[in-house]
């Protein structure tokens, strides 16, 4: 066979895969929102696989992923929010993307079933220390993983500074808890509120092969939720997949079976 009619296959095949995979996710996901929504009830322990790590290079410092390939990653900072998490979940499983979360831990308590329907959808959760304070030590960056650890029973491999602040202090903190710190390639700059088109233009038109996009999903981001469904079209339009943060930076979920 030829080289081409076999990577054409391969790519076909890989589609079929990831739809199955997110039809699956829609299922169990659709399936508690019959009970009360998707902060309702538990998900994850309905799947054959449950993710408790990912792998990632603590002493590395990330800004985007291979230039050479067609993977952009939407990561969300801030939450998890009962109001715009449950939206953009909603959103990302029905048009079949994956992304990152980084989460605060003060966030957490209440909300572990919200965390859970997060891995269950197969999205990644990542660490945005417990306060979000400008300068978090080894303590914030450790309760955070001992919060989403407690409420999921996955430990996350990545961490994004607070404000994107990054000296010696943080950088031990995320060496000292094993974390490999993770900035953006792209702000989208939806904590300015400039309008959903605004958004998702400058998402859609800006993003480059490995970039690493900034939005938000804690705080108050309706534009954020409203922008995302013109987002991940937009994207895959331009022929990128959307995958989550490990996965552009070459590692792996770690799964329990």
């Amino acid at each position: 066979m030829p080289a081409l009619a076999r990577g054409a296959r391969a790519r076909g095949a890989t589609v079929l895969v990831s739809l199955a995979l997110a039809l699956g996710a829609l299922a169990l996901i659709g399936a508690a929102s019959a009970r009360g929504g998707f902060d309702g009830g538990t998900v994850v322990g309905a799947s054959e696989a449950e993710p408790f790590g990912c792998t990632s290079v603590p002493a590395q410092i990330a800004r985007r992923g291979p230039r050479g390939g067609d993977e952009v990653a939407l990561s969300f900072d801030d939450g998890p929010s009962r109001t715009q998490t449950p939206a953009i979940l909603e959103t990302l499983v029905r048009l079949g993307a994956r992304a990152t979360f980084f989460e605060e831990g003060r966030h957490v308590r209440g909300r572990e079933a919200l965390m859970r329907q997060i891995l269950a959808a197969g999205e990644e959760i990542g660490n945005h220390s417990f306060h979000h304070p400008v300068d978090p030590g080894p303590a914030e960056l450790r309760s955070t993983n001992e919060a989403i650890r407690a409420a999921t029973g996955f430990e996350p491999c990545l961490f994004r500074p607070p404000y994107g602040e990054l000296d010696r202090r943080v950088k031990e903190a995320a060496l000292a808890n094993g974390l490999q710190t993770v900035f953006w390639t792209l702000d989208s700059e939806d904590d300015a509120h400039p309008g959903v088109g605004a958004i998702r233009a400058r998402v859609v038109r800006r993003a480059r092969p490995g970039s690493i996009v900034l939005l938000h999903d804690g705080g108050h981001h309706p534009q954020t939720v409203a922008a995302l469904p013109g987002i991940v079209e937009g994207l895959e339009a331009r022929g990128f997949r959307l995958v989550t943060v490990t996965e552009l930076l070459g590692g792996r979920m770690l799964y329990r079976r």
